[in-house]
C-alpha cells in the first residue's frame, strides 16, 4: 500500500495543483479512476448519504467507514485521500482511526477541529474544539502513522481570521497540509497568501464562494489540492430520480432520454475481463 502513498507524495511535489474528485463508494471510486484522475478524495457527506440515507451528521462509525474505504482502496490504483471526520473522538481515538485508515490503504487523510460528533457546516454552524486539543490530535495522528508517506491534513472550521491562525499553528505542529472552508469569495482569494503551507480546498457549485472559478484558477492562487466534495453525489442522485420517475410514469424504461450505460459497457467497466481471465487461470470456466 505504500506505493500509492509514495505516488501521492510524488504528485504533490511535481504538480502545482491536483484535482481530487470525491467518491463515496466503490462504484464512484472506479468511475473517478476510469475518467483519468490521478488521485481522489472521499466525502463523509456522501458516505452518510449512500450508507445511512442521512445528511452528514457524524452518525457513521469508524468500522463502517473503514470497511468502505478498504473496499475502495482495493478497487482502484490511484491514491485515496480520505475524510477522517474529527478522528472519531479524542486524541486516543485519532490514534486508532489513523492506524485503521492506514491498514485500509488510504494515501492520506484529514482530521477536522469540530466538536464531536461533527456535522456539515452547511447544515449547522460548526463548533470547534480548542486549538490545544486539536494540536494534540495532530501529534497523535503523526505518532500513529507507521508510513511517513501518509499525508496528514488538518482541517479547521473556525471563522476566517481565527481559521488562519489555527491553520498556521496546525502546520507548525507538523500537519502536512491544512484544509480551510472559506465562507466568501473574498476569503477564498485572500487565504493562500496568509497560510504558511499547502492548502486543501473543497469547491461547491452555486454557493457564491468559488462561482466562475476553475480548479486551475484556484491552483494559480496557490491552493494545492482541489476537491469537489458533493457534486458527484448530487449528480448521481438526480440521475437516479430522473430514471425512476420515468419508469414509474411510463411503466417501461424504453425511450428514457437520460444518459444510460449499455449492459456490455457496464460489464467492461466493472471488470468482467479480469474475472474471465481469473476464471481461465483457475479452471473455473471448464
Amino acid at each position: 500500500m505504500s506505493e500509492v502513498r509514495k505516488k501521492l507524495r510524488k504528485l504533490l511535489k511535481e504538480r502545482p495543483y491536483l484535482i481530487a474528485p470525491c467518491g463515496y463508494d466503490v462504484l464512484s471510486a472506479k468511475a473517478i479512476e476510469a475518467s483519468g484522475f490521478e488521485i481522489m478524495g472521499t466525502t463523509g457527506y456522501g458516505m452518510h448519504g449512500v450508507m445511512l440515507g442521512t445528511p452528514d451528521t457524524g452518525l457513521l462509525a469508524l468500522n463502517e467507514t473503514v470497511t468502505t474505504l478498504s473496499n475502495m482502496c482495493d478497487a482502484v490504483r490511484i491514491p485515496v485521500l480520505a475524510d477522517c471526520e474529527g478522528g472519531f473522538g479524542n486524541a486516543l481515538n485519532v490514534c486508532r482511526a489513523v492506524k485503521a485508515y492506514e491498514k485500509a490503504g488510504v494515501a492520506g487523510l484529514f482530521i477536522e477541529d469540530q466538536k464531536q460528533p461533527p456535522n456539515c457546516p452547511f447544515i449547522k454552524k460548526a463548533e470547534t474544539i480548542s486549538r490545544e486539543e486539536m494540536i494534540g490530535k495532530i501529534h497523535a495522528a503523526l505518532d500513529a502513522r507507521t508510513d511517513e508517506d501518509m499525508v496528514i491534513i488538518a482541517r479547521t472550521d473556525a471563522p476566517f481570521e481565527e481559521g488562519i491562525e489555527r491553520a498556521n499553528a496546525y502546520l507548525e505542529a507538523g500537519a502536512d497540509m491544512v484544509k480551510i472552508l472559506p465562507k466568501t469569495k473574498e476569503e477564498l482569494l485572500a487565504l493562500p497568501s496568509r497560510v504558511n503551507g499547502p492548502i486543501h480546498l473543497g469547491l461547491y457549485r452555486n454557493k457564491g464562494i468559488n462561482d466562475g472559478m476553475t480548479a486551475r484558477d484556484c491552483g494559480d492562487l496557490g491552493y494545492k489540492i482541489l476537491t469537489y466534495p458533493v457534486s458527484a453525489l448530487f449528480a448521481q442522485t438526480q440521475a437516479l430520480l430522473n430514471y425512476f420517475r420515468y419508469l414509474r410514469e411510463n411503466e417501461t424504461d424504453e425511450g428514457y432520454a437520460g444518459p444510460i450505460m449499455e449492459f456490455n459497457n457496464y460489464l467492461k467497466f466493472i471488470g468482467v475481463d479480469q474475472i474471465r481471465e481469473m476464471g481461465e487461470k483457475y479452471g473455473l470456466n471448464q
